[in-house]
């Protein structure tokens, strides 16, 4: 069950360049692998491979422990890039047009590759949190998918989460801001459950599949019908999942899934799905405690 949020605005010429950036993380391969079944062919691919320069600073870092990182950092790099070009550099040619090989997330040479590109639209395939310069790079805006239903659950570990706000597992597709999912909502899926015990991994793996999807819906859109995604603002803001928290909640989540709290939620909130107009169930979902998030 889908919902488009934001609506269509207005077409697109044939001619819109898309281009995605990977980590080439699970749900980065998982997401050009979709694409490809659909017959879609991106303008061009940029891997997320690191280099030979000091690493991306950590929130709260001292300059002293980031150098600290920078031997093993740029030894990863390394076999990144030894990796790609070993093992899967033919198959992510066989998904785009151009492969670019490009420095850390956020970076001076990702933003430099990007503007030579001059992408309509930059797809995430997972890696962290775009910073404004990079966001900036896309002429119409940077699309993300998100393997919950936004703005209720935001962050890390949002399976688990869902399932202990008391909201249905999902899928959205989002414009990014330089918020941590907080961008417009362009469009919202349900996850079916059925009934009875879940494994909180397979549910993990089944939203990320459902998001997958859904973005690939809304890139063939674009794509095959020039139909632009339009987005619509969070109506509120809900809390930020941070990751050290999502590890320690982990246990009462799996619980939650083994007790068959998926399936019970997704038969709550069918009604509310119906349209694009998605509204709380009565009984609105534990907001938790506002906190300080980091990227996951």
């Amino acid at each position: 069950m889908a919902a488009r949020v934001g609506g269509r605005v207005r077409t697109v010429g044939a001619m819109t360049r898309i281009v995605m950036t990977t980590s080439a993380g699970h749900r980065g391969l998982l997401l050009l692998d979709r694409l490809h079944r659909r017959g879609i062919v991106l303008d061009a691919v940029l891997v997320l491979a690191g280099g030979l320069e000091p690493p991306p600073a950590r929130p709260g870092e001292s300059g002293l422990h980031r150098l600290a990182r920078w031997p093993a950092s740029a030894a990863r790099s390394v076999r990144r890039r030894f990796r790609l070009y070993r093992r899967r550099r033919r198959w992510f040619e066989a998904r785009c047009r151009r492969v670019i090989v490009t420095g850390y997330l956020n970076s001076r040479r990702l933003e430099r590759d990007l503007r030579r590109l001059a992408p309509d639209y930059l797809v995430l395939g997972g890696g962290g949190v775009l910073r404004p310069h990079i966001i900036a790079t896309a002429g119409s805006g940077v699309l993300n998918a998100h393997p919950a239903l936004l703005p209720w659950v935001r962050g890390c570990g949002v399976v688990g989460y869902s399932l202990a706000a008391g909201v249905a597992l999902g899928a959205t597709v989002h414009l990014v801001d330089a918020g941590i999912d907080t961008g417009p909502v362009v469009a919202r899926r349900l996850l079916p459950v059925p009934p009875g015990p879940c494994a909180l991994a397979d549910l993990e793996a089944a939203a990320d599949e459902a998001a997958a999807e859904l973005l690939v819906d809304v890139v063939e859109a674009l794509v095959r019908r020039g139909e632009r995604p339009a987005g619509t603002p969070h109506a509120e803001r809900f809390p930020l999942h941070r990751l050290a928290a999502a590890d320690v909640d982990r246990p009462a989540h799996e619980a939650l899934a083994a007790a068959g709290r998926a399936a019970e939620l997704f038969d709550r909130w069918s009604p509310s799905a119906i349209d694009a107009a998605w509204a709380l169930p009565a009984g609105r979902p534990d907001r938790g405690s506002p906190g300080p998030g980091v990227e996951c």
